[in-house]
């Protein structure tokens, strides 16, 4: 039992935390630069402020002024922000795929108020510091220096402090983002444990009713009928002899696709309690799906033709399976009891383990291999518990051709075949096997376009915060440079004055992001295929990045420092 909305959406908490935090920390980002520049303007103009204090002006006014002005600005960006959103929504579901939800993401009334509701809180927050310290401005230094004053002490450490903060939050996203790029590298190269070159598959669901299923009477039971296991026998031959066609065969859930697990006991063990039960993925399949996948054999013997409904059911489990279950025991010849979870019903006869194959990675590339267990679609019991009975009737086909073989014509031969069994039978998701397990690399994919396009877009925003703070110290500086020039200094000397304080700003927010970061990237440890949330070697790289990036940033306006005009300079205002 659990809450219906759970039932539904219970899936979207996982992603939707990292996005949440992605978007707030781009949030507070913009907000920082917001900050700054508030606090440069407001540090321009102290002149005029100091002017309307001694004609009058209150505190109050002149906070109100500041207020009025942010805000302005304020809304201003959040509306362009909402008309832009309409084109973002087009972005996010071209970056999303098949994520699930993504195809009805709409504009919302709520979401619009709520962003214009944040820009002006943001306002308010943002540009309150700045505000405070013009409406209590030092009106007779002021007026008697004018804007000769260079931003030092308090003013100063903050605008840092903010700089720092910008590429400190740009650092976190940054390395999320190349966690996930990372991730999804080592899961490309993940063997899937059978060749999935030249592949084909198709979904074939026969209906629950008509000729293939008769509900049993008094219960919830369903009745197999024999057509269903020789539908899928004559597909399989008839398909077997196209030409251009190497192997064909039918399994309940091809590798990255639908798995049903059953619990099961072994005969000879102690019985566990009902509760802990061990369990395995399941999937019946046709005797030729193995070599027309080529997982490997490790012991034992294949399923074949011979394993009929009158032989002894037999099995075939994964090595995953073995050292699980039988880590110091031979398990050719053991015997499993499988159960129809979720009904508490066994099977009327036990399979008996004849081979152990390879591990596939059966429910995708990027999650661990399961215990497996393939029984032939030859041996299956004629009533199955209610529901289960669709891993009977729901089955992927999977051919392998010759290489260079059009898919089209391949996939037109076999809808012929299916029509010429049951005409009202259609084919569904028909895809390469290659592309099957694409697909099932789509989390990631998914993360790293979303956090990488983040991750970019917060960048930005940083070189603007360290462009913007290096700009601001070399116009409040000039007549400073230009003093050093004229007694001498070089234009190295003058290069590395100010290319020093970015490189000072850049190291602390490096390092301040390193620390938010090994607790931020907690939050994808279930997204990130063999690589931890610290991993170095990405930590590094974004480092590395994030310092030339930020150094370049600040290369401009160092460089408009070294051609200052000493005249002109000591004419400053």
């Amino acid at each position: 039992m659990q809450p219906l909305h759970d039932a539904i959406f219970g899936f979207a908490k996982a992603p939707m935390y990292p996005l949440f935090v992605a978007v707030s920390l781009v949030l507070l980002i913009a907000c920082a630069n917001v900050a700054n520049l508030l606090q440069s303007r407001t540090e321009t103009r102290r002149s005029e402020y100091a002017v309307r204090a001694s004609l009058g002006a209150s505190r109050a006014r002149l906070v109100q002024q500041l207020f009025a002005e942010s805000s302005l600005l304020a809304l201003s960006g959040g509306l362009l922000g909402v008309l832009l959103c309409f084109w973002g929504i087009n972005i996010f579901r071209s970056l999303a795929g098949d994520f699930p939800g993504s195809s009805i993401i709409r504009v919302d009334f709520r979401v619009v108020m709520f962003t214009l509701g944040i820009s002006l809180f943001t306002a308010f927050l943002f540009g309150l510091f700045p505000a405070i310290q013009a409406s209590n401005p030092d009106v007779n230094a002021t007026l008697r220096e004018g804007s000769l004053r260079t931003s030092t002490g308090s003013r100063g450490i903050t605008r840092h402090a903010i700089a720092i903060s910008e590429i400190a939050l740009a650092m976190v996203l940054l390395i999320a983002a190349g966690l996930m790029i990372n991730s999804l590298l080592r899961v490309q190269r993940v063997d899937p444990g059978f060749d999935s070159s030249n592949l084909l598959t198709m979904r074939l669901d026969l209906p629950e009713g008509g000729r293939y299923m008769q509900r049993v009477p008094g219960g919830d039971m369903e009745r197999a009928s024999p057509q269903v296991t020789s539908f899928f026998q004559q597909l399989v031959e008839r398909v077997n002899a196209l030409p251009g066609v190497a192997s064909a065969g039918s399994i309940t859930g091809a590798p990255g696709r639908f798995a049903m697990d059953h619990s099961f006991t072994i005969v000879g063990h102690p019985a566990p309690p009902e509760d802990q039960r061990p369990d395995a993925g399941y999937t019946e399949c046709s005797p030729s799906i193995f070599q027309t996948l080529k997982i490997p054999l490790k012991r034992g013997r294949y399923l074949d033709a011979q394993d009929s409904g009158a032989a002894p059911w037999a099995v075939v489990v994964n090595e995953t399976f073995v050292h699980r279950f039988f880590p110091e025991e031979e398990p050719i010849g053991r015997q499993l009891l499988i159960r129809y979870d979720p009904y508490p019903v066994d099977e009327e006869r036990p399979r008996v383990i004849v081979g152990v194959v390879g591990d596939v990675k059966q429910y995708g590339l990027g999650r661990d291999t399961p215990p497996y267990i393939y029984s032939s679609n030859l041996q299956q019991p004629a009533v199955f518990p209610g529901g289960t009975i669709i891993g009977h009737l729901r089955q992927d086909l999977v051919i392998r051709s010759a290489p260079g073989m059009r898919t089209e014509d391949l996939t037109l031969s076999v809808k012929k075949i299916v029509s010429d069994l049951d005409t009202d039978q259609p084919i569904e998701r028909v895809m390469t096997m290659n592309a099957v397990l694409d697909h099932s690399t789509d989390d990631y994919q998914f993360f790293m376009k979303v956090l990488g396009a983040f991750g970019a877009f917060a960048m930005l925003l940083a070189v603007m915060g360290i462009y913007g703070v290096m700009s601001y110290f070399v116009s409040q500086r000039t007549r400073e440079i230009g003093i050093r020039v004229a007694l001498g200094a070089e234009t190295t000397d003058v290069l590395a004055l100010v290319i020093r304080l970015a490189l000072k700003l850049s190291l602390l927010g490096i390092a301040a992001g390193g620390l938010l970061a090994l607790t931020a990237s907690r939050l994808l440890i279930r997204f990130l295929y063999n690589v931890t949330p610290s991993d170095p070697l990405t930590y590094a790289a974004v480092a590395a990045t994030l310092l030339a990036v930020a150094l370049l940033a600040a290369f401009l306006p160092a460089r408009r420092a070294t051609k200052v005009d000493p005249i002109t300079a000591l004419r400053y205002e």
